[in-house]
């Protein structure tokens, strides 16, 4: 399939059979009585741990950074997009905070985590340099992340089966959303700053800021859950992360991707994955309410 605006006209570059909307999700959390949730690995589960924490006031500052552009587009259809986008990632903040509360009491404290976050956020963007397009920048970066992420996740579902059915049930949505609006920041950039090198730099030093920030969030989790790795979750983790059918090896060329000349988005044209969710994956841990 080739993504097709829905308008020649439009700024936007989301297939037009792709509906950015958000979905009102409800996930037994109460049911997880393990907090080591991925099949009792410690290390995978402060992974998802230390990310789940990230995401609250990690999506909570891409909408904002979204919404000081909103009154530059013109576009109806983006503008549009723009609401859909505010309300999936709004959702997926309440859904992974209700996931954070659940994992804390369980012994892993990713709402520590959050609130960390939340003030880093707070100190960033207060200082002067930055600005709006940096902000705007950091959310196209992370979007793209979080997107071909989220890709890799639907087309080997298979590699979260050990993870408990609620938490897995939420990833599974999460990623669906994520790639129904993984372009919605990157249209609202290009129509308002265009400056598509700046993207590229800002990437490169986000990544090695969010790879330590992650490492260091795993190594917090553990050492307040008081729990020693063992060398089975060490070869799991790795295996997971290195192997050959894992997250590491299965996002390195979409990330390269977003490095080349006229990279959009919706070049990787994964809308497919929206309906194997749908047809698939979808259980009944979430549904709409």
């Amino acid at each position: 399939m080739t993504a097709q605006a829905t308008s020649p006209s439009s700024v936007s570059h989301t297939p037009a059979d792709v509906d950015i909307k958000p979905r009102k999700m409800d996930f037994p959390f109460r049911s997880i009585k393990s907090p080591f949730v991925f099949a009792g690995n410690s290390l995978l589960t402060v992974f998802f741990g230390a990310l789940s924490a990230t995401f609250p006031p990690g999506e909570a500052e891409f909408i904002a950074s979204v919404r000081n552009y909103r009154d530059q587009i013109t576009d109806p259809l983006l503008k549009e997009q723009i609401r859909g986008f505010i309300g999936q990632e709004g959702h997926h903040s309440h859904q992974h905070k209700k996931a954070n509360e659940v994992l804390k009491e369980l012994g892993i404290d990713a709402v520590r985590l959050e609130k960390h976050l939340e003030k880093d956020i707070k100190r960033l963007t207060s200082r002067r340099f930055a600005t709006p397009k940096l902000r705007l920048a950091m959310t196209v970066g992370m979007e793209h992340m979080t997107a071909i992420m989220a890709e890799f996740v639907l087309k080997n579902p298979e590699i979260l089966e050990p993870m408990e059915e609620s938490v897995r049930d939420l990833l599974y949505w999460h990623a669906v959303e994520e790639i129904e609006h993984k372009a919605v920041a990157f249209d609202v950039y290009m129509q308002t700053e265009g400056d598509q090198k700046y993207l590229r730099k800002v990437l490169r030093v986000l990544i090695w800021m969010f790879s330590i920030r992650i490492s260091l969030y795993m190594v917090a989790l553990l050492w307040w859950s008081r729990r020693m790795p063992r060398w089975s979750d060490f070869k799991g983790f790795r295996e997971f992360m290195y192997g050959a059918k894992g997250l590491i090896t299965g996002i390195r060329q979409p990330y390269r991707d977003y490095f080349k000349e006229g990279f959009h988005p919706w070049d990787h044209d994964n809308r497919d994955l929206i309906e194997k969710w749908q047809t698939q994956l979808r259980k009944d841990g979430g549904q709409p309410v």
